[in-house]
């Protein structure tokens, strides 16, 4: 009868500490931790990134969105309070330029844009020339 050899080597795979013997390239004890460690992988890797972009996206979009349908309903010099644009669900620190006039600090996403002016009250407007394709 042979006898194992002991490698001391342990299972690569984070909640297994089993040690395991083979081949010198070997790194996990079994196919199932194998499998475990590729699916923990594979989860990281779908959703840290790639969840992130895509929500930053749907909220510039969303905030777009509701920056166009107040724009279209109430036309040019649209002045409205920014409890309305809170509570249709706006969200004031995502956008995609700021341009800096003597007027103050116009924020925009994609061609609509907002200048927050005093007593809580919000300058929506729109600019063409912001997205030149």
């Amino acid at each position: 009868m042979k006898q194992a050899k002991e490698t001391g080597r342990t299972c690569a795979y984070r909640y297994c500490e089993n040690t395991f013997e083979g081949r010198s390239d070997k790194v996990f004890c079994s196919d199932q931790c194998r499998n475990h460690a590729r699916r923990d992988q594979l989860k990281t890797e779908k959703w840290n990134a790639p969840a992130f972009y895509l929500k930053i996206s749907e909220i510039i979009k969303h905030n777009h969105k509701i920056l166009k349908h107040l724009f279209d309903d109430k036309g040019d010099n649209t002045v409205i309070t920014s409890f309305l644009l809170r509570d249709s669900g706006f969200n004031f620190e995502f956008h995609t330029r700021i341009l800096t006039t003597s007027k103050g600090i116009y924020r925009f996403c994609f061609d609509y844009g907002w200048l927050e002016l005093e007593n809580g009250k919000i300058l929506i407007v729109k600019n063409d020339r912001m997205v030149e394709i």
